[in-house]
């Protein structure tokens, strides 16, 4: 891909997706413009490692994760903000915690932000592509998209516990990979 091809697929991209990014940033960053402040850091990443990213077409889903983690590390340099705050309301059971909040909580004191996101990304990204498509499907629609469980059940035309237990699956998956990075890191 030449450099003019690279750019214009970036700005279609950043075209078609700013909105939409904006409202999925709006569940945990209520003020507008610290939203679009974070939309145009995820873009400037996006230029600056578009180089790294393997599978163009998961440029979107790839925005959507950055987008999540900053606004994780907006919320915890603006103020210390208690966990359910960072959590949209979910329609999975209470007690099961998701894979963003998990890896809030388990990031190794003496790692890097920015290097533990990189890993965290890389071990995503091999761990999503290893899933079966309908569970890796759940977990992107919901995870990285912002869609409701029902909105995806009526997209795929499967009941609601049908998504969830897919979703349910990734999630565990996904955690027990970055369990071993995690564990890793902290050694």
């Amino acid at each position: 891909m030449d450099q003019q091809q690279k750019n214009n697929l970036i700005q279609r991209v950043t075209i078609s997706e700013e909105g939409k990014l904006i409202h999925f940033l709006k569940q945990w960053i209520p003020n507008r413009e610290d939203a679009r402040d974070i939309v145009q850091d995820v873009f400037y990443n996006l230029v600056l490692g578009f180089e790294e990213i393997r599978d163009l077409d998961k440029i979107s889903s790839w925005m959507y994760s950055t987008a999540r983690f900053k606004a994780i590390d907006f919320i915890r340099k603006k103020k210390p903000t208690p966990e359910s705050q960072l959590t949209r309301p979910s329609e999975t059971d209470e007690n099961e915690t998701g894979i963003f909040e998990w890896l809030q909580e388990h990031v190794p004191a003496h790692q890097e932000t920015e290097m533990w996101q990189e890993e965290v990304y890389r071990v995503l990204e091999h761990t999503l592509e290893s899933l079966p498509e309908e569970q890796r499907e759940a977990f992107a629609l919901h995870e990285l998209e912002g869609m409701s469980i029902n909105e995806i059940a009526e997209k795929q035309q499967v009941s609601v516990n049908t998504v969830l237990s897919r979703k349910r699956y990734a999630v565990a998956r996904l955690k027990k990979e970055l369990q071993v990075l995690y564990n890793e890191l902290n050694d």
